[in-house]
């Protein structure tokens, strides 16, 4: 019997407009309603998934930060965190401000950074002193790197292999991995401890619910889903997943744009 179903946010949950659809958040009501769990787990910060979570009505428990985070919103008690090492942060902080790079960091349920690419983050900018005060006394998740020009994320990726070895890219865009899609206005990275992944996080919220392997479903479309994959057998690629991902699952389901998440929740 499944008793949860954890599921990616971007291109998953949502389709290529970024939106829900009705039909996935009525089968997610119902779930809820014959209480089965279903649990985000994104790449995004707690807030943002927070946010989606109580918009559309998922179970209390978020997964962010590309699993660098776990977190009971009833309880308001963190299941799980892995931070980054404050040294770590304060390199790629001064890397992007030296070479122009937008800069997310992630904390507890805030977001901060040094430039805004949308009008909803203009309140959210800070100082590089801000920043550096932020880092000296908060444990940072995750930080996000984005560019418009994609030679200069290639660049950044350099940076990171050639001077690091404690950190990772735990997710980043398609574009970076497959230069056969179309290109995109930006491009990003997001960086983790090189110990996070969204797989360690669903096994610390299944340890923490009780929940056998074989009482849960994944569903994701990106190459940070495979590790959700492989905790279960019950895995689910979504139709608009690259090939290679796809492989990694045990089921496939339809596109982001074809009600995939639907189809899957509608089975249970």
């Amino acid at each position: 019997m499944i008793k949860a179903v954890f599921i990616d946010i971007d291109e998953t949950l949502t389709n290529s407009q970024r939106e829900i659809t009705k039909e996935t958040r009525d089968e997610i009501k119902r779930c809820v309603e014959k209480g089965i769990k279903i649990i985000l787990a994104s790449g995004r910060s707690r807030k943002e998934a927070m946010d989606f979570q109580e918009q559309i009505g998922t179970s209390p428990y978020i997964i962010s930060s590309n699993g660098a985070s776990c977190y009971d919103a009833i309880k308001a008690k963190e299941i799980y965190n892995e931070s980054l090492k404050k040294e770590v942060v304060k390199e790629l902080l001064e890397y992007s401000k030296r070479n122009r790079y937008k800069l997310k960091l992630n904390y507890k349920d805030k977001l901060v950074l040094n430039e805004a690419s949308f009008p909803d983050e203009k309140d959210k900018v800070k100082t590089i002193e801000e920043l550096e005060k932020i880092i000296e006394e908060e444990d940072i998740v995750q930080c996000v790197v984005a560019d418009s020009d994609i030679e200069k994320m290639k660049k950044f990726k350099m940076f990171l292999e050639e001077n690091f070895y404690d950190i990772k890219i735990v997710n980043e865009s398609k574009k970076l991995k497959n230069p056969e899609l179309k290109p995109s206005k930006s491009y990003y990275c997001d960086i983790a401890s090189a110990n996070v992944s969204k797989g360690r996080a669903v096994l610390a919220v299944c340890k923490y619910l009780n929940l056998e392997k074989e009482e849960i479903v994944t569903i994701g479309d990106g190459e940070n889903d495979v590790s959700m994959f492989e905790t279960t057998p019950n895995s689910v690629a979504m139709g608009n997943a690259l090939e290679s991902i796809k492989k990694q699952a045990k089921y496939l389901t339809a596109t982001n744009d074809e009600n995939g998440v639907a189809e899957v929740l509608k089975k249970l």
